[in-house]
This record gives structure tokens, C-alpha cells and sequence, in this order.
């Protein structure tokens, strides 16, 4: 039985490809699901661990506590719009001047204006937050930001630092749950720790990786072996 030479070399090699894609989606999948155990851990207990913003590469999440200088003159609201109650609101965003530089605090849901927001008693004040630090996403249906009407839908650090006049501004932001400071509303969704977590679909993508592969293998023999042997 003479197999073909090209046939053979491309199959050999695509399904090589194939089950490294699948060992790495494999390789992934424990690293996320130890990281979602820490996550778990970090809402179970609502670790007060310091964050360490001075890192140059901002963790993908992180959970713990954040202190800074609060900057209620440049907060605001981040939107689409949300529903709660039959109220429509905006999640309100406050920079926080720490030592390392500036970092965007989410303080939750609100339904009142920006100028509404009880928060600036607290203008120039100590405060520290605790939450969940995570990197920006939005995706290609997010509408875009109208800086100059002060109008946002993306937290683009760079164009929220220039809107602002923010020095060095941290590429993650905090998505906060409690506070030091006592504000005269419910914010950081009503004492609630707001549970999020990294997705995690690396099981499935590892199953389509060696399922390619392995239907590579079947086509390779149905096309040339079972053709040789008859």
C-alpha cells in the first residue's frame, strides 16, 4: 500500500496544528478555572487585599480594596441605558487619584443627573473602594463616545484621560462594591457583591480543536487507505 506523499505530509501536519490548538484551549481552561476559584474566594470573604496598581500589565480580574484621592469634578455617567425598577439609569463613573496614578471607579447604577449625584461633599476626600478590577470590553455595537457633550458609552481610558485632564491614567478599571466613605445613596448595587466572571469557553473550543482533527483523520482514510486496500 502506497500512500501519497503531499496528502499524508498536509494531513500529518493539519492534524498536529489541530490537537496543539486543542492541548492549548486545554492549558487555558485550568488557568481560567483557577482563576475563577480565586474569584470565588476573593466575593466569599470580600478580601480588603490591597491592589497593586503600581504593576505595569493590569490584571485581567482582580478582587480587593483601592485608595485614593476621590475626584467627584470629573465624574460621569457611562452608559447605554439600563432599566432597574421601571427606572431607566447609568452606571456613574468616579476617578480615584492614588499614588500610582488615576483609576476609574464604577460606583454602579444610579437613575439621577450627573449633577443629581450625591457625591460632591466627597470632592478632594480620602476614600477607599473595594470591588472587582477588570479591564474595559465593548464590542463593535457599542456606540461611540461624544466627549465634548460629555456623552459616554466606552470606557476608552485614553479618551476619557484627554475628556478629563487625567495624568496616568490605569488601563483597568474598579467595579466597586463598598466604600469608606459613607454617600447619602445606594450605590455598588445596594450592598451587593456584583459577581463577575471571566468567560470560560475553553472546554468547548479544546472539543472542536480535536474533533477537527480527529474528522481530518477519518477523511484521510476513507479518501486514501480504504481506497488503497480495495
Amino acid at each position: 500500500m502506497k500512500l501519497p506523499f503531499w496528502a499524508t505530509f498536509f494531513t500529518v501536519l493539519s492534524v498536529c496544528v489541530l490537537c496543539a490548538l486543542g492541548t492549548w484551549q486545554l492549558q487555558r481552561l485550568a488557568w481560567k478555572e483557577g482563576l475563577i476559584a480565586q474569584l470565588d474566594a476573593a466575593y466569599a470573604t470580600k478580601s480588603s487585599e490591597p491592589i497593586a496598581l503600581y504593576q505595569k500589565v493590569a490584571p485581567e480580574y482582580e478582587y480587593g480594596t483601592v485608595n485614593g484621592r476621590f475626584l467627584a469634578n470629573k465624574a460621569f455617567l457611562l452608559g447605554p441605558p439600563q432599566m432597574h425598577d421601571e427606572q431607566a439609569g447609568y452606571d456613574l463613573v468616579v476617578p480615584l487619584e492614588t499614588e500610582a496614578g488615576t483609576l476609574l471607579v464604577n460606583m454602579g447604577w444610579t437613575p439621577y443627573s450627573l449633577k443629581a449625584q450625591p457625591i460632591y461633599h466627597a470632592q478632594g476626600q480620602p476614600v477607599s473602594f473595594t470591588g472587582l478590577l477588570r479591564l474595559p470590553r465593548w464590542n463593535t455595537f457599542t456606540p461611540l463616545n461624544v466627549p465634548e457633550k460629555d456623552v459616554w458609552f466606552r470606557l476608552d481610558m485614553q479618551e476619557v484621560a484627554a475628556a478629563k485632564d487625567l495624568k496616568d491614567i490605569y488601563p483597568a478599571y474598579l467595579l466597586a462594591d463598598s466604600a469608606s466613605y459613607k454617600f447619602d445613596a445606594a450605590f455598588f448595587g445596594d450592598g451587593d457583591v456584583r459577581r463577575v466572571y471571566p468567560p470560560n469557553n475553553h472546554l468547548q473550543y479544546a472539543m472542536f480543536w480535536f474533533a477537527m482533527a480527529g474528522a481530518l483523520v477519518v477523511v484521510y482514510v476513507l479518501r486514501f487507505v480504504k481506497r488503497s486496500d480495495a
